[in-house]
């Protein structure tokens, strides 16, 4: 992971499965990524890194109207659980052009 991960917020928005979460995430858990990323679903952060990554880049994702600026949804990749994580990032962009 790089080194800066704080202003990054991992939320649990919905659930659409019947099965219970193997880390008991539940909606509206919120997580602090630079304190609590030991409390996470490691199936959950591999999908949740990517996007991290892509937020500090200054990437943006199509969203609808109730997810913010800065933030993306996603799906937990295990399909038996399916809840739906939310990241929003509020940091500096990093500023990738190496002269």
């Amino acid at each position: 992971m790089p080194a800066n991960n704080e202003n990054i917020k991992i939320t649990v928005v919905e659930k659409r499965g019947k099965r219970g979460c193997d880390y008991c995430h539940r909606v509206g858990d919120v997580y602090d990524y630079a304190k609590d990323a030991g409390k996470l679903c490691p199936w959950m952060l591999t999908v949740a890194n990517m996007y991290i990554t892509k937020l500090r880049d200054g990437h943006t994702f199509s969203r609808g109207p109730e997810v913010p600026d800065g933030a993306v949804t996603f799906c937990c990749p295990d399909p038996r659980v399916m809840n739906i994580f939310q990241i929003e990032y509020t940091g500096k962009i990093e500023d990738k052009d190496h002269k």
